[in-house]
């Protein structure tokens, strides 16, 4: 289990919880339940499809093939069924009655709206960091921020991003709220491909490393207001370029042969 400055990250605590559930007699470990076959399959599909929707291999707005998928994957129907519903809570599908499963079309204001609840979350991630994370928690992030800096030349674009993630996850872990780390995981998936090319084309690196170490500096100062506002103005500033990327995702889309306009 991953450990932040002696607190293990909110979604690793979820994940492995049977493994700390003790027996009321003997007050032992119970070891963690062995998955069935069927469990393991949905959890291998499902992470799959859901780093073909993030990368867009889905077209947005195109029907899932449902037998080609199990066919590709040597999946039976009920287990990607259930991988599909997965991708389909979390927003990066849409489920149609008698129609089945669509790739989610682009939309400018559901990312704005996604963002704002980012923006909600993570200010109240921060709002608790600073009232309940120890000196020695915050110093670990801010260490491993400071590790990513140093080697941030030599990384490709794609580990620069997940680099970025996590270094807001873990932000948002000095919260110790796990709900509150559970939605925003599922907030940073459904943004993640904009993200992407968001890093890619612009001076993302240099505006990036200046507003992390702002924020974990003023949290670790205990300055609330401070730490809010710079982390308010570093997420709008995202904001902003995600829009922009957003309509360039829909234009190369709209643009390639066969599509239709996907800009909502």
């Amino acid at each position: 289990m991953q450990v932040i400055g002696g607190l293990p990250s909110a979604l690793e605590l979820f994940r492995f919880l049977p493994q700390f559930t003790m027996t009321a007699k003997r007050q032992t470990s119970r070891p963690p339940r062995a998955q069935t076959r069927e469990e393991s399959s949905v959890d291998r599909v499902y992470l799959e499809l859901r780093d073909r929707a993030m990368r867009y291999d889905f077209r947005p707005g195109s029907r899932i093939n449902e037998q080609a998928l199990g066919r590709e994957l040597g999946i039976s129907r009920p287990p990607l069924r259930e991988a599909l519903n997965r991708l389909a809570a979390e927003g990066l599908l849409d489920f149609v009655m008698n129609k089945g499963f669509f790739r989610k079309s682009i939309s400018v204001d559901e990312v704005m709206d996604l963002y704002q609840v980012r923006i909600a979350l993570e200010r109240r991630a921060v709002l608790l960091a600073v009232q309940r994370a120890t000196d020695a928690q915050i110093a670990s992030v801010a260490d491993y921020w400071a590790g990513i800096r140093e080697c941030a030349t030599q990384m490709p674009t794609a580990d620069l991003l997940l680099a970025d993630e996590e270094f807001h996850r873990r932000l948002v872990a000095l919260s110790g709220n796990r709900e509150l780390a559970a939605i925003m995981e599922t907030v940073t998936r459904r943004i993640h491909s904009a993200r992407h090319i968001d890093i890619e084309q612009s001076a993302w690196n240099s505006r990036a490393f200046a507003a992390h170490d702002d924020v974990i500096r003023l949290i670790a100062e205990r300055r609330t207001a401070d730490a809010l506002q710079a982390l308010t103005d570093h997420i709008d500033m995202s904001q902003q370029r995600a829009i922009e990327i957003t309509k360039e995702l829909a234009a190369k889309f709209f643009l390639q042969p066969g599509s239709s306009p996907m800009v909502t």
